[in-house]
């Protein structure tokens, strides 16, 4: 039996975050596998004392990773962005503490990884409806699927957020 011996593709490296200036201990390691393109998780975080820094990027597939700032303090509050994360690009988002997260599937069969810096605690769970008027992300679907607490979801100004 003959293997070809091909240079590893890293898909996490502490110490480039380090050069980066981010020092960050991730605790857990999820994988998200939406089936259906148009699949929308969020926008979820933790609240405070739970809150969480992530680093997410796709396997497999592709879509729409989103970062929303929820401090209220910050110059920057209810402003969103961006990336395009798929497997082909293997970009990465990095997400600070005090942010929201959402993320919209693009082909059926993604395969995203989050890697958080806190345990999930179902006690400081929490999200904001998609569609929130005052927060005016304009996803590009009019339907996506959604799970039932995403369907649930309060808008921000009705929300207990203590980011």
């Amino acid at each position: 039996m003959w293997i070809r011996e091909v240079a590893p593709i890293p898909l996490f490296s502490d110490r480039e975050l380090h050069e980066a200036g981010i020092d960050t201990h991730f605790v857990e390691e999820n994988v998200y596998c939406p089936v259906k393109a148009g699949t929308l998780y969020g926008i979820h975080y933790q609240n405070h004392p739970m809150a969480q820094t992530k680093l997410i990027y796709c396997t497999k597939g592709s879509g729409l990773d989103y970062a929303i700032d929820l401090r209220k303090d910050s110059a920057t509050y209810k402003q969103w962005a961006c990336v395009e994360l798929s497997a082909e690009n293997r970009k990465q988002f990095y997400i600070p503490t005090g942010f929201g997260h959402a993320f919209l599937s693009l082909e059926d069969h993604t395969n995203v990884v989050m890697k958080i810096d806190h345990y999930f605690h179902q006690d400081y769970r929490r999200g904001i409806a998609w569609n929130d008027p005052d927060l005016c992300i304009p996803f590009p679907i009019d339907k996506p699927l959604l799970a039932q607490h995403d369907l649930e979801a309060p808008f921000l100004k009705e929300s207990d957020c203590n980011l």
